[in-house]
């Protein structure tokens, strides 16, 4: 059965690297995922640490590396796929995602451009076979 959530807030940050984020709630409780990529290309010790593409982060912090299959979005949802071998790193018990986009307008626009952006960096082979944003 698919985990399902209603993300009230979304957000993006380039500080440090490219990050896109949508939760339940502002102050940080609920479910959340925070898709993460570098700023920069992968370097050599990325690549040998297989570091070189995007990374997936959970609320429980549960972080897995190249693991989203498919990602689309429709409207006001989000359907996120990910690798069943990720399940364990991510600590979900389920490879579908669905969450509903209730957050500020604004902020979900800047939100589909970084997770366009997170989601193709990094080795082709790890990019997700549906990327719909």
């Amino acid at each position: 059965m698919p985990i399902e959530f209603v993300a009230s807030v979304a957000g993006v940050d380039e500080e440090s690297c490219l990050v896109a984020a949508v939760g339940e709630r502002d102050d940080g409780t609920g479910r959340a995922l925070i898709f993460q990529a570098g700023d920069e290309p992968p370097d050599a010790q990325d690549v040998r640490l297989g570091l070189d593409t995007y990374c997936l982060v959970t609320e429980r912090h549960g972080t897995a590396y190249g693991c989203v299959r498919e990602v689309s979005i429709d409207g006001g949802r989000m359907r996120v796929v990910v690798s069943e071998d990720a399940l364990a790193d991510l600590g979900l018990e389920d490879a579908e995602i669905i969450v509903e986009l209730a957050a500020d307008p604004r902020a979900l626009v800047a939100f589909r451009e970084y997770l366009a952006r997170i989601l193709t960096y990094g080795r082709p082979d790890a990019r997700p076979a549906v990327l719909r944003v």
